[in-house]
């Protein structure tokens, strides 16, 4: 039996034995009735007492103190709420230096931490956030963070809620400097606000970008002269070039392979350094993959690959007419280089409730999965021999996954060795445009909803 347990045990037998008393008093003189209650009474106003006692103690500020001494039940509860209160004493100690702990390592963090509430507003910034965000914690304490972080991207980002992305900005305390900000769960309904200067990586990739072109650039012209020069030899009838035509038609495909490098490059260089985009224009893709599939059949020549198109005629795509061709082909050009002679390769463009896509489907020889995580990298191949073979400059996919982002896209890819491959292009529905009227009252070039496949087909 627990000592509280006890306590009330004996307090019931003092009770029983004053009632009783009070009632043999009464029976003695007459007055059973009046001693009973009289009894009763004086209890209860102890009680009382001894209950104010105890509210008195419980709302003094001296709380290192001990409880009184109150006797029986009281007395007990009393020790027991005091044994409560040091424990949790102790326990705000404990999480108080926690918590000093945590200010102290994220003062010296060279990052900016910010501490929202569920309305996203100021909790706690360390020093950092200062120097970076332009924050103080005395003045901006339960400030929305919107409203001093004005910057648009910043805004949109803060609404979508979403952990795993980012969003770089420029910083309102200088605007040469670049920021990189995160937005993690943190405690009870509210997030955590991580800001990193990315300036000195941005000025980096400017600069590779810059010398990438510059290069690219200045390699250009010489590469077409040398290529001029080779075509005017090997076109010449001249019996002394009869021993150097297999020399110069190697000299010439590598030529034009190192031409091909430096457009990918140049592209490349367009596409990132573009900040500012200018509003997209209505961009005909089904005109456009009809096309390609026949510059892909021409790829193909005499290893007869079957090109089937089906494409929806009235759907068009918001934005740059110049970047998506140059995406797509690399698509079906990939295709046609890595398909065995006489595969089949499907050029499938469609909307439904997801989106707008584009599919890209060959029965060639696949990829291995640890490859496709790495196939937008710059000049990554999986096999280098057959890639340089192909007229490939590894640069394809890159560009690729460069257009999409800058359409707001994503390039998913699937395959299986032996089965072949599927690269899809998902864009979101806000992309998609009806065909402009024309002034002869035909929207689409196509008569139909989805374009004849056997009209870009190689059935040879």
């Amino acid at each position: 039996m627990n000592p509280l347990s006890t306590a009330w045990w004996k307090l019931f037998q003092r009770l029983v034995l004053v009632l009783l008393g009070a009632f043999l008093l009464g029976w003695w003189t007459g007055h059973s009735l009046l001693m009973l209650l009289i009894a009763v009474s004086g209890c209860l106003v102890w009680e009382l007492w001894r209950l104010y006692r105890l509210d008195r103690w419980l709302r003094d500020d001296n709380k290192e103190a001990g409880p009184p001494r109150f006797g029986w039940v009281w007395e007990d509860i009393a020790f027991e709420i005091d044994r409560v209160r040091r424990q949790n004493r102790k326990r705000k100690r404990k999480y108080g230096r926690l918590l000093e702990r945590f200010q102290h390592a994220t003062a010296a963090l060279p990052d900016a931490a910010v501490i929202l509430d569920e309305e996203d507003k100021v909790v706690w910034c360390n020093g950092a956030s200062q120097q970076l965000l332009g924050l103080t914690l005395g003045r901006d304490a339960g400030l929305p963070v919107a409203n001093l972080l004005r910057d648009p991207g910043f805004v949109a980002f803060l609404a979508q809620r979403r952990p795993t992305d980012s969003v770089d900005f420029s910083s309102p305390v200088a605007n040469d400097q670049t920021l990189s900000a995160r937005i993690v769960p943190y405690g009870k309904k509210q997030r955590l606000l991580l800001a990193t200067d990315i300036s000195q990586v941005r000025r980096l990739e400017q600069m590779r970008r810059d010398f990438i072109a510059n290069v690219s650039h200045e390699l250009r012209t010489p590469l077409t002269v040398v290529t001029g020069y080779l075509e005017t030899m090997l076109d010449s009838e001249h019996p002394s070039l009869d021993g150097w035509r297999q020399p110069l038609r190697g000299m010439q495909q590598q030529a034009r392979r190192m031409l091909h490098i430096i457009e990918d490059l140049l592209m490349l260089a367009r596409l990132e350094s573009r900040k500012d985009r200018a509003p997209g224009k209505p961009v005909p893709v089904p005109t456009v993959l009809a096309d390609i599939a026949d510059d892909a059949i021409a790829l193909s020549g005499e290893q007869n690959h079957r090109v089937d198109l089906r494409a929806q005629a009235a759907l068009w795509l918001l934005g740059c007419e110049k970047e998506l061709r140059s995406a797509f082909s690399n698509l079906v050009f990939n295709a046609v280089r890595y398909t065995p002679a006489g595969g089949r390769i499907e050029i499938r463009w469609f909307a439904d409730d997801r989106g707008v896509h584009l599919e890209v489907e060959d029965n060639g020889e696949g990829i291995a999965p640890s490859h496709i995580p790495r196939l937008s990298e710059r000049f990554y191949r999986v096999n280098r021999d057959r890639s340089r073979g192909s007229g490939g400059t590894g640069l394809g996919l890159s560009i690729v996954k460069h257009v999409l982002n800058n359409h707001r896209g994503q390039l998913r890819i699937e395959s299986e060795l032996g089965k072949g491959s599927l690269f899809s292009c998902d864009f979101p529905e806000e992309l998609k445009v009806e065909p402009p009227i024309l002034s002869t009252g035909v929207s689409s070039q196509c008569d139909s909803d989805i374009a004849p496949p056997l009209k870009n087909s190689n059935t040879r």
